[in-house]
């Protein structure tokens, strides 16, 4: 027999580092004469987009499209410090270091672009990839050109940008000001069937609505809210390290089982878009909130369908006729 379950499950995460500790990321642009803008930032692009979402807050300030840009990325010769790619930080630290180079970038091209027209910043107009006079658009100059000739003065067209923000430590009590420099909110709800001759579960439907400020790259935030609940799901149904004497007995994926591609459910996305932050245009960090709903969630429409509350996982097959059986023999008794 086959029953159907719906689970829910809401968390909040603090991305950054948090506590008090001082959390930053530095980052610089440099417009090149071969129609090129050079972006260096440390910040380690691990699959979830950063190099994609800096390059678009860079084209957004700098008024030109993306297709210009290239990111030198992780250079120590070249890059300064961008923190780890860790506790869902990029996008808010570097993309925000990315914007303050791109601003103070666009207030160069303003800077250069007066000394050229012999005239102030308000009469100066900037767009896809050109300086020119509001009153005169015909008569302009290239970001290529006006970089060829702010290197005949023996300087570079290039800026950087740096991101501190405050952070508060906690006291003995374990509060602060702000504990963490933000939080994004996630809600879940989980649609499953089990079937109940063998445990397993069959998942159906996963509905996701998360406040993430602004989603700079939507097809990026969708991405990573599938790969986080699929990761969560994997934590929640199979995923169960074996431990004996100090050594892992199931160290191989053989015996160690991930969710794959037959495991995926049907996904529908809510992304609500509240700037609260200080984050890059409102934007707050993604990557590991997408997880932590999953298994709770699970959890959730498991006991909906069968009326067994599980506190350990994964809730595997096994477990789930164990419980079932022990159900039954508690109903009859």
């Amino acid at each position: 027999m086959k029953k159907f379950g719906r689970g829910m499950a809401t968390i909040m995460f603090g991305f950054g580092y948090g506590e008090g500790f001082p959390d930053h990321s530095i980052a610089s642009i440099e417009i090149k004469e071969d129609e090129r803008i050079v972006i260096r930032t440390a910040a380690a692009d691990v699959g979830q987009g950063v190099i994609t979402t800096v390059i678009q807050i860079a084209a957004e300030i700098l008024r030109i499209n993306p297709n210009y840009f290239e990111v030198v990325q992780g250079d120590t010769h070249k890059t300064k410090n961008s923190g780890s790619t860790s506790a869902t930080r990029q996008t808010y630290f570097t993309g925000n270091a990315v914007k303050k180079a791109a601003e103070d970038m666009l207030a160069n091209l303003y800077h250069y672009g007066s000394l050229e027209f012999r005239s102030n910043h308000p009469e100066i107009a900037i767009e896809d990839g050109r300086i020119y006079m509001y009153d005169d658009p015909d008569d302009y100059i290239s970001y290529w050109e006006m970089a060829e000739r702010v290197n005949e003065r023996g300087e570079k067209l290039e800026a950087e940008g740096s991101f501190f923000p405050v952070t508060y430590s906690p006291d003995e009590n374990g509060q602060a000001d702000k504990v963490y420099v933000a939080y994004t909110f996630l809600s879940q709800v989980i649609d499953i069937e089990i079937d109940t001759d063998t445990g397993t579960i069959d998942l159906l439907d996963v509905y996701s609505a998360i406040d993430l400020g602004k989603a700079i790259n939507p097809k990026n935030v969708e991405g990573q809210i599938e790969g986080g609940t699929v990761q969560g799901l994997g934590m929640g149904m199979m995923e169960d390290q074996v431990i004996r004497n100090g050594k892992t007995l199931n160290a191989g994926m053989t015996d160690y089982l991930v969710p794959t591609s037959v495991d995926v459910p049907k996904f529908k996305h809510y992304l609500v878009e509240e700037e609260d932050s200080e984050g890059p245009f409102g934007a707050k960090g993604v990557g590991e909130p997408t997880l932590i709903a999953a298994a709770p969630a699970l959890a959730n429409a498991v006991y909906d369908a069968i009326g067994v509350r599980f506190f350990e996982l994964p809730i595997s097959p096994s477990k789930i006729k164990k419980a079932l059986k022990e159900k039954e023999k508690e109903e009859n008794s």
